[in-house]
């Protein structure tokens, strides 16, 4: 699973910024999450992130917003302060339906899927999102 597996360009410097930070970050897929905690912890991100959902996590997979609603419950951070990034129009119906931000990367699994589901802010590299997270923020 990790032989082929390699982080985009900035999302490593990214994750460390916003950790740095003290940015409370979880992941939500629709992967399994064993799977999911595992390719994690072998890229060693684990202490990035406060939670781990996988699509095996909540009766209903994203787009439903329960994953998103259970992480802002967990974290006490609210909706306006929530956003949520992804590589597909699902990750940004999924933030649509949680009433949270969606930032969308111009790459990955399914972005040509944006022109039906725009997001609120387009990334061609995270740390654009990071700056953007950081700066905002203050």
């Amino acid at each position: 699973m990790l032989d082929a597996t390699t982080l985009y360009p900035g999302v490593r410097e990214a994750l460390d910024k916003l950790h740095a930070a003290d940015v409370p970050m979880a992941v939500l897929t629709n992967k399994p999450v064993r799977f999911s905690i595992r390719l994690i912890e072998g890229l060693g991100l684990e202490p990035h992130f406060f939670r781990v959902y996988g699509g095996n996590s909540f009766e209903q997979k994203k787009p439903d917003p329960i994953g998103i609603l259970r992480l802002m419950d967990e974290s006490g951070i609210p909706a306006e302060r929530t956003i949520m990034v992804g590589d597909s129009g699902v990750d940004v119906r999924t933030a649509r339906n949680a009433k949270v931000k969606a930032c969308g990367v111009s790459y990955g699994f399914q972005p040509e899927s944006f022109e039906q589901d725009p997001p609120d802010i387009l990334v061609d590299n995270m740390i654009q999102l990071a700056d953007y997270l950081l700066v905002s923020s203050h």
